[in-house]
């Protein structure tokens, strides 16, 4: 459902805080691809997780996770043990049930002349991330990679508490559940865990529950035209047979120059994907993705209704923000959130140039139309960021270097939580801003309401007036005139320039206006 429609005179806004730093780093141990989460039985406690570098030139690296209890304020690390026989971990992605129980899942690895996977496993903390359990292996495969998890949160969900994972990666779509807060797994019906649902190549897939409790799973295999869509409405039992939500689009890959095979954008080393991000609300599902057509990378999605029976506007997309972004500037990495108020968020990395370097600012917007569009942006930034700035080497080649092929994003119900990759103090940190849906009053013209009301009721002789839009008949010598008159005086002092007087007479006017309203109905 969209957000409540706002009142005469209202407006939503979103509306940003201060960056916080979460991590403190040694050169060596830069952090990328990160995910946040936040409990839905106290918001005030959040968990991120991201990699944590070993050696950044070897490309080796762990995962690390952080915990706070204020909001945001302040965070603590904790660390993930590592088991016997894994050098490292990687690919973090976390999700909260509706306990308030968190769930990691990592790939864990093993170093050598490159890495080399060892299947998917999930750890759970009980405690807001503080701790962390003994992983439970999901499967064991080597190829195994690009994973992604969630909870259903819907209280109108015959399934609700359930846990999905999916992962892919130029493999088949794998998939596991859990039903008892992540104690057992299984697969598809009544296949083993991480038992493949289709046969055809996959990567990077995003899964989301809808109200209904039905599963829709998106992946986009870079240079392709399509994003592929399945979905399963009996909770994992089944699924509907894939088919292109989105054709022809343009992939980041086919349009950007690479470097020993990763694209990059021009004046950047990083390597850079198109991937694509999912979220639901109620019964309409988002997907959204990188998209290089005409030049410039830009974030298009397309929505359905129905649970994904009818899909919306044109088969190749629409500009998420058609009118924001300048030239030169690319837009890439998007990631999609519900609120619990009905607005839909979208966060993604803006690179450019910027003070004369190219460098990463966070831009957020959000609906609160169900998706018909979506505001002007903000930054979530307080200043852009360099990515060249202590980058560690994609698989060990100096000439590609890595920041991450995602970033945290959730959401409560009307704050977004932001979690990035950021080099402001001269390493790879992570960092954290709270963005806020707010309610504001739009500024009322006193001036033209008095003319209206003395247009129509000087001298007691009745008539009508308009208040906040509003159109009230006034008969002749209704005591009403008497708060009319209180109205006309305000406009004597609108004028005064003390900031606090202001909001005094900003809130009586109010008070006022629905005083008439009240004795007018």
């Amino acid at each position: 459902m969209p957000c409540p429609t706002p009142g005469p005179g209202l407006q939503y806004t979103l509306i940003s805080s201060s960056d916080v730093q979460i991590t403190s780093s040694a050169p060596n141990q830069s952090r990328s691809e990160s995910v946040v989460g936040i409990n839905p039985k106290n918001s005030q406690n959040m968990i991120c997780a991201s990699k944590k570098f070993i050696d950044p030139q070897k490309y080796h690296f762990t995962i690390s996770t952080s915990f706070t209890f204020d909001g945001g304020q302040t965070w603590t690390e904790s660390q993930p043990s590592l088991q016997p026989g894994w050098d490292g971990m990687t690919d973090p992605d976390l999700t909260f049930d509706l306990f308030g129980n968190a769930y990691l899942m990592v790939e864990p690895l093993k170093f050598g002349t490159d890495l080399t996977g060892m299947g998917m496993y999930i750890l759970k903390t009980v405690d807001g991330g503080q701790t962390w359990g003994q992983p439970v292996q999901l499967h064991p495969d080597s190829t195994d990679d690009k994973q992604w998890i969630t909870s259903d949160m819907n209280p109108t969900s015959p399934r609700q508490g359930a846990l999905y994972a999916v992962w892919a990666a130029n493999t088949p779509l794998r998939f596991s559940r859990s039903t008892d807060h992540g104690a057992t797994w299984k697969g598809a019906g009544n296949s083993a865990s991480g038992s493949q649902v289709w046969s055809e190549q996959a990567y990077a897939p995003s899964v989301c529950v809808d109200a209904s409790g039905w599963i829709h799973i998106f992946w986009h295999v870079p240079g392709s035209q399509d994003i592929r869509y399945t979905r399963s409405t009996d909770g994992g039992d089944h699924f509907d047979p894939p088919i292109s939500c989105v054709t022809g689009i343009s992939s980041l890959t086919n349009a950007l120059p690479t470097t020993n095979g990763w694209p990059h954008f021009p004046n950047a080393t990083f390597r850079v994907l198109t991937l694509v991000t999912s979220c639901a609300a109620g019964s309409t599902i988002f997907v959204a993705w990188a998209d290089m057509r005409g030049g410039v990378s830009r974030i298009y999605y397309r929505m359905a209704t129905n649970g994904g029976n009818t899909w919306l506007g044109p088969a190749n997309g629409q500009p998420l923000v058609p009118s924001y972004g300048q030239p030169g500037q690319h837009h890439f990495h998007p990631q999609l959130s519900p609120a619990g108020n009905g607005a839909i968020g979208c966060a993604f990395y803006e690179f450019g140039l910027k003070n004369n370097m190219y460098l990463i600012d966070v831009i957020a917007t959000y609906s609160c139309n169900g998706g018909q569009f979506f505001t002007t942006p903000i930054k979530v930034t307080d200043h852009p960021w360099d990515p060249a700035v202590n980058a560690p080497f994609s698989h060990g080649d100096p000439n590609v270097t890595f920041i991450g092929e995602y970033f945290g994003f959730d959401a409560s119900y009307d704050n977004f939580a932001v979690v990035w990759t950021d080099t402001r103090t001269g390493i790879q940190e992570l960092f954290f801003d709270l963005a806020s849906i707010h309610l504001i009053r739009t500024p009322i013209h006193i001036p033209e309401e008095v003319a209206t009301i003395l247009a129509g009721v000087i001298q007691d002789g009745g008539g009508i007036i308009l208040v906040d839009g509003v159109i009230i008949p006034i008969p002749p010598w209704d005591p009403m005139i008497d708060i009319l008159n209180a109205i006309a005086a305000m406009d004597a002092v609108k004028r005064i320039q003390n900031v606090g007087a202001k909001q005094a007479l900003t809130s009586l006017r109010h008070i006022i206006a629905n005083v008439v309203r009240e004795e007018r109905e």
